[in-house]
């Protein structure tokens, strides 16, 4: 039996645990700390694992992993990616990435600053610890907008696009000397120019330097009028796109410079008008995935690709010999929820309402009923994602248009 050590196995990563735990494999998992956020546990499964650790001393960790005799060590989450490239260093195993970059993975001003060494397009950035550095760098750029967001953190955790000075000291000040969600200081924000144009996310899964591409899919996001950014609508796209071999060579290029060798990679891309630059990429799966959408869509996800790699590696070997990476075998779009007022959240009237929708396929709440809700603000608040799957992006589109217009009516707020 194939022996997995998964760190922090939550997010999408709890679907690829889930797989691996299927095809008979023993699993360990390993919190890369204590002191993450209590939300990161929800759906998370204890029983799949043969053994459980919380990570406070490196060799302590170390010495339980090798017990455990640990032939495998992935990331289930982005918080994860630090500590399994350790330790997958440290017991000198096959199936990691180039440890020299592991840092460059993890730390967005150091990514771009790998990619920009390596000779590829890349965004101009500036990192500071105080608003008086801050500001000089921005006026120096003459430019508006500008993209301010921590270091470290999670998704579009605290990611703010600022159209003036006012706007930009007010990011710096509502980020320096704050806590992200992955429970680390801000002591510097991450400055960065904007990138006009479409924005695209490229996932992949590497075996010995050679990828298998899952999903291209374009990306839309709002803003909010504090700047903050808003999960809109995702759409799969076809490999036929005249984008799509350019993002994934691009992407390609990407995961040579940072090292990323073997295991899954989301890159968020923008396709500007001097062609892709890369937004950031993690060395995990993409957490907006669920497997039961991608085998409806193209047969194989990341997440089934991700456990493939490791449990039958001769057939994931095989789908890097094939032309195509993925077929589109359906159209699929995942929505953000944005709730536009203040209430209590009931999802029974909404989830009637799905069920009428031709191309409802899921949907995932991240909050109870009875709940209060304001404003969606960010990432963090929205309330939940629902997945649209039908042969006609037609069909998806009109149903897209109706959950917008059910939450402009309140369908899930109830008074109180």
């Amino acid at each position: 039996m194939i022996r997995v050590v998964v760190v922090d196995g939550f997010s999408s990563g709890k679907f690829v645990a889930q797989r691996l735990r299927e095809a008979g494999c023993v699993l360990m998992h390993i919190a890369s700390s204590g002191t993450l956020d209590s939300d990161f546990y929800k759906g998370f499964d204890h029983s799949i694992y043969e053994q459980m650790l919380v990570n406070t001393d490196l060799a302590v960790t170390q010495a339980s992993v090798v017990r455990f005799k640990a032939q495998f060590i992935i990331a289930g989450a982005e918080s994860g990616v630090l500590l399994a490239d350790e330790l997958s260093e440290r017991l000198q195993l096959p199936y990691r990435n180039d440890f020299a970059r592991s840092l460059a993975r993890r730390n967005k001003y150091d990514m771009i600053q790998c990619i920009a060494h390596g000779q590829l397009p890349a965004p101009r950035q500036f990192i500071a610890g105080t608003w008086a550095l801050a500001e000089a760098w921005i006026k120096l750029q003459r430019r508006f907008p500008v993209v301010i967001k921590p270091l470290e953190s999670t998704g579009s955790d605290s990611v703010f696009i600022c159209d003036d000075l006012h706007d930009c000291e007010t990011a710096v000040g509502e980020l320096l000397g704050t806590t992200n969600r992955l429970n680390r200081p801000n002591t510097q924000v991450l400055i960065q120019e904007y990138l006009a144009g479409l924005e695209y996310v490229v996932n992949m899964v590497s075996q010995d330097g050679q990828q298998v591409v899952t999903e291209v899919v374009r990306h839309q996001k709002q803003r909010t009028q504090g700047g903050s950014i808003l999960h809109d609508i995702d759409e799969l796209i076809s490999v036929e796109s005249a984008v799509y071999p350019v993002l994934v060579d691009y992407t390609c290029a990407v995961l040579r410079c940072l090292g990323i060798r073997n295991g899954p990679s989301h890159a968020e891309v923008m396709f500007t008008e001097e062609g892709p630059k890369l937004v950031e990429i993690v060395a995990c799966t993409d957490d907006n995935l669920r497997p039961g959408v991608s085998r409806q869509t193209t047969g194989l996800g990341q997440l089934d690709a991700v456990a493939l790699s490791i449990t039958s590696p001769e057939i994931f070997a095989q789908l890097l010999t094939q032309p195509d990476d993925y077929r589109l075998l359906q159209h699929t779009s995942s929505v953000g929820l944005i709730n536009r007022a203040a209430g209590r959240f009931d999802n029974e009237l909404f989830l009637t309402e799905l069920l009428k929708l031709e191309s409802f396929f899921d949907v995932v709440f991240h909050v109870e009923n009875g709940q209060r809700l304001g404003v969606t603000q960010d990432v963090a608040s929205q309330p939940g994602t629902v997945y649209l799957v039908h042969a006609d992006p037609l069909v998806i589109a009109a149903d897209y248009r109706r959950i917008r217009i059910l939450e402009i009516q309140g369908v899930y707020l109830v008074a109180g």
